[in-house]
């Protein structure tokens, strides 16, 4: 038996071999970038036709449909816009709200009336006090929470019911930052 042995101290490569793996994987990606440049013009021309689309049914929308009066078409536009008010105002954490409000009122104060102005972020404050220094310290505790804005006494009256009793009658806008 015969033993040769390899002295070479230099890696051969095979060339051709590397050469043609290379090849195989430039085509590989030439077919993928391709592929991709059909499917973006696909969804290019996909998008400008939903847009004509939506253009075309957002006019539709707009439009007076036919055999419906001016007058029913607008009273009818009227309550759509009262009920998505209404939808609206339900999104309001109440709670979270009547906390807020709760946490800023001082001993002393007896609110009566919360009611929300057309931005849902602006309230008036309705309500009574024991004296006016109660209802300025109600105003200071509004104005250094973070959670109110705004804060303007509206207006404020002496009431007295008999000789004992008597307090401030007043009414306060602010707006609800968070």
């Amino acid at each position: 038996m015969r033993y040769t042995i390899n002295l070479a101290t230099r890696i051969y490569l095979d060339h051709r071999l590397l050469n043609r793996v290379a090849l195989c994987l430039i085509a590989v990606l030439l077919i993928l970038l391709a592929l991709n440049i059909t499917r973006i013009s696909s969804n290019r021309g996909e998008m400008s036709r939903l847009n004509v689309e939506t253009a075309a049914i957002q006019s539709r929308l707009g439009a007076k449909p036919n055999g419906i009066s001016e007058a029913e078409f607008n009273r009818q536009k009227s309550h759509i816009r009262f009920y998505n008010e209404i939808i609206a105002r339900k999104n309001i954490n109440w709670l979270n709200l009547l906390g807020l409000f709760e946490a800023v009122t001082p001993e002393g104060i007896a609110l009566s009336a919360l009611s929300p102005g057309k931005d849902t972020k602006e309230w008036k404050l309705e309500g009574r006090a024991r004296s006016f220094k109660v209802v300025q310290q109600y105003l200071e505790k509004l104005e250094a929470s973070g959670n109110f804005a705004n804060v303007l006494l509206l207006s404020h009256q002496n009431i007295t019911a008999g000789e004992s009793v008597r307090g401030v009658q007043f009414a306060i806008s602010c707006m609800v930052v968070n």
